[in-house]
C-alpha cells in the first residue's frame, strides 16, 4: 500500500513541477509579446 501512495505522490509532484514550468514560460512569453506590442504599436 505504501508503494502505491509513494508512486501517486511522485506522479503528482512531477505533474506539479511540469505545470509550474509551463506556467512560468507562458507568463514570460506573454510579457515579451506585450512589451513588443508596446514598442511597435505605440
Amino acid at each position: 500500500m505504501a508503494n502505491k501512495i509513494d508512486k501517486e505522490t511522485k506522479e503528482h509532484k512531477l505533474f506539479y513541477e511540469n505545470f509550474l514550468k509551463f506556467t512560468t514560460y507562458s507568463t514570460i512569453i506573454i510579457i515579451v509579446i506585450v512589451a513588443l506590442m508596446a514598442i511597435f504599436l505605440v
